[in-house]
């Protein structure tokens, strides 16, 4: 893990404060005004506290009166100042939390393939990233202002000691300055102990959730799993702890013995300055004055040790922002609009490796389709199948070769025109926390809501009017008065919101896989007619449906094992008659 040290903390701390800046330079304009004056309010307070004690006999009433107005206004302003710090902190909080989210959200639109999400460290700061943006903000804008307010603290406390003596500033400062140091390393080492952990707490969470998640209760509780995942928790939970009392350890030892030695120093100066005081060469104001600037001197330190090391997990937060915020893909992206009419869509010697993969999941695969075809692909687990839609919709960069819309390579069409004529169902398609229609409608959001044509994409999808007689009911477990639904309707649902989208390519990777043999043999049986005129590509293991494909295509083991309608395949490919006939007496009687 990379090591901080001052040089690259103050780095990727102005790095930080930018980005601040850039999320509310009014609200960060008005801090760097209000902190520096709010710090420098304690050592005004003292000065004038002091003068006051030394000529309190001797001052006439009218300058008395001045001295008592600029104490108590020093006094004012050093409680006004704080709740307008907060106040202010709290709306640069808001927009920094903002800022960061939409952020994070935008720079994901930007990565246009998927490879990222399944690079297990990406995913890993993508979760801290999105789990931790709500309250990082804030950390950032106490802890740095702190950091800040209490460094100018401790400077002007430095500057009352050298009042008295210059030796005086100089031991505080050789004193404090180096105990600063050594413990903002220790803290960090400590944090960096938790990082170094972040594996065993992710683990915590995990088998808390376990054991609390409604997903996996039902198997907790039939083999009795209570046990098992607490005796994990606590060695997990153990390991950390052990790294981390280390840390406290080295963190109070040290503590200990520079308290010590601040203390010494302090003695030996309040001795120093009762003897001046006896001699006349300081007024008794000096006793309140040092007492109080050694409290301060002592508290900002400490503030300033405490909030830099709290401050350095923050950072390392930032760091993982500005990395993930630095992305740069090299994916090729055209500008050319889809044709409203797909008339061919050719696959181009088509090869693929998934990231960090050792085997090509296509090798080499060729052939086309004209418009409105409807397209089965088969094959056993691993042949490639939802590999070779994933690219159709563009979520991986090739290896090699191309895909062709019309003739045109697809990498020549944006984005987002490219995806507006395409649709897919994959296995793990989302289930959205949404009401029934929002869930129908995001397929095509461009189009005008239209409660029969989200009646009849239920309809077509195998929903009867019951279902549909509320389509604003919210659907799902998250949110007060939403109503769960089985994994079929999930799955039909899922189904309708291809249907309504319109687009005239579709893609149904397992689409009835969590409906039965008999709803999903019917579902089939007007699969013609619901996509008439389009052009389709399903993926299904139970073979007895592929017969109403237009052509069926084989893969094995990342090839084309053969490409033609089922009767043809029937007859001339051993490979696809074994795999159709194993299957087919189990869902559909000839």
């Amino acid at each position: 893990m990379k090591k901080y040290n001052v040089k690259n903390y103050l780095s990727l701390y102005f790095k930080s404060f930018k980005y601040l800046w850039r999320a509310s330079k009014s609200n960060v304009f008005v801090l760097l005004l209000v902190i520096p004056l709010q710090a420098l309010l304690p050592s005004i307070t003292l000065y004038i506290a002091n003068y006051l004690i030394d000529n309190v006999y001797s001052l006439s009433n009218k300058i008395l009166y001045i001295v008592l107005a600029a104490w108590g206004l020093s006094f004012l302003l050093n409680n006004v100042f704080a709740p307008l710090v907060t106040l202010v902190q709290g709306k640069l909080t808001d927009d920094l939390t903002f800022k960061l989210n939409y952020d994070i959200m935008k720079k994901s639109e930007e990565i246009e393939t998927i490879d990222y999400y399944e690079d297990h460290n990406f995913y890993n700061d993508i979760e801290i990233l999105s789990s931790e943006s709500s309250w990082r903000p804030v950390n950032l804008l106490v802890f740095g202002t702190s950091i800040i307010s209490n460094a100018i603290l401790f400077v002007s406390m430095l500057f009352i000691f050298a009042s008295f003596h210059a030796l005086i500033a100089l031991a505080m400062l050789f004193v404090l300055v180096p105990q600063a140091i050594i413990a903002y390393s220790l803290q960090a080492q400590a944090f960096e102990t938790l990082v170094s952990n972040s594996e065993e707490s992710r683990k915590l969470e995990y088998y808390s959730q376990t054991l609390l998640s409604s997903k996996s209760i039902k198997e907790v509780r039939l083999y009795n799993l209570y046990k098992f995942f607490m005796d994990k928790y606590t060695a997990s939970f153990n390991k950390i702890k052990m790294g981390v009392h280390k840390e406290r350890k080295k963190k109070f030892r040290n503590s200990l013995f520079f308290l010590i030695v601040t203390a010494l120093i302090s003695v030996g100066t309040f001795i120093y300055i009762i003897y001046s005081i006896r001699k006349g060469s300081l007024g008794l104001g000096a006793i309140m004055l040092f007492a109080s600037s050694v409290v301060y001197a002592m508290n900002s330190m400490s503030r300033l040790i405490e909030d830099s090391s709290l401050l350095y997990d923050t950072l390392l937060y930032m760091e993982k922002f500005f990395k993930f915020n630095e992305i740069k893909t090299d994916v090729e992206c055209g500008n050319l609009e889809m044709p409203d009419d797909i008339d061919s869509i050719e696959f181009k010697n088509i090869s693929f490796t998934y990231p960090n993969g050792d085997k090509k999941a296509l090798n080499n695969i060729s052939f086309s389709i004209n418009k409105g075809e409807k397209i089965a692909i088969v094959g056993e687990n691993g042949a490639g199948k939802t590999t070779l839609v994933k690219l159709l919709s563009r979520f991986y960069k090739l290896d090699d070769g191309d895909i062709l819309i019309n003739g045109v390579p697809i990498s020549n069409y944006s984005y987002e025109a490219y995806r507006e004529k395409i649709a897919a169902i994959f296995q793990d398609f989302a289930k959205f926390d949404l009401s029934i229609r929002e869930n129908i409608v995001i397929s095509d959001l461009k189009k005008k809501e239209n409660n029969d044509e989200i009646g009849l994409a239920l309809k077509k999808s195998g929903f009867d009017k019951d279902f549909t007689a509320n389509l604003d009911r919210v659907l799902g477990q998250r949110f007060e008065d939403s109503t769960d639904i089985s994994g079929g309707q999930w799955q039909r649902l899922a189904l309708a919101r291809a249907f309504y989208s319109g687009v005239p390519i579709l893609i149904l990777d397992e689409p009835t896989s969590a409906l039965d043999a008999r709803i999903e043999y019917e579902i089939f049986q007007k699969f013609l007619e619901l996509t008439e005129g389009k052009t389709v590509f399903f993926i299904t293991h139970r073979l007895a449906s592929v017969r109403q494909a237009d052509r069926i295509l084989v893969l094995k083991d990342g090839r084309v094992e053969a490409f033609d309608n089922h009767e043809t395949l029937m007859k001339s490919d051993a490979y696809y008659r074994e795999l159709y006939e194993m299957q087919s007496s189990l869902y559909y009687k000839e």
